[in-house]
């Protein structure tokens, strides 16, 4: 099994159980009765882009990265007004640096792979 497949798999795996952990995280105010899918994708896309930015040397990618998620959430409007915003905040923060981390770990194994797998 090349190195590569090995790294895929283990992305995969790693992006499952989180997807599992963020799931089980949410305030139930929040969540839904099951697994948003959607959101699920989104989080991969944009892990999957931070780890290709650091990969390639372009750090400031975080940068537009947080600029990106910050013009997406200015305002929350909320049909429930049981959802404390401050709450809701809270968590999206924390869901933001729990994605950055994974990505610059990503972003470690996958240039560890690489090297065992081109020496």
């Amino acid at each position: 099994m090349t190195e590569l497949f090995k790294f895929i798999l283990l992305f995969i795996a790693l992006e499952l159980l989180l997807g599992f952990f963020y799931y089980r995280i949410t305030p139930k105010s929040i969540r839904a009765s099951e697994l948003d899918h959607k959101s699920l994708l989104k989080g991969i896309v944009e892990r999957f882009f931070l780890m290709v930015s650091l990969i390639n040397n372009f750090p400031h990618a975080l940068t537009l990265f947080g600029t990106l998620k910050l013009a997406t959430r200015l305002k929350r409007e909320s049909d429930n007004e049981k959802i404390n915003e401050s709450t809701f905040n809270d968590f999206y923060l924390i869901g933001n640096f729990i994605s950055v981390i994974m990505a610059i770990f990503y972003a470690f194994l996958y240039s560890k792979y690489m090297q065992y797998a081109f020496s």
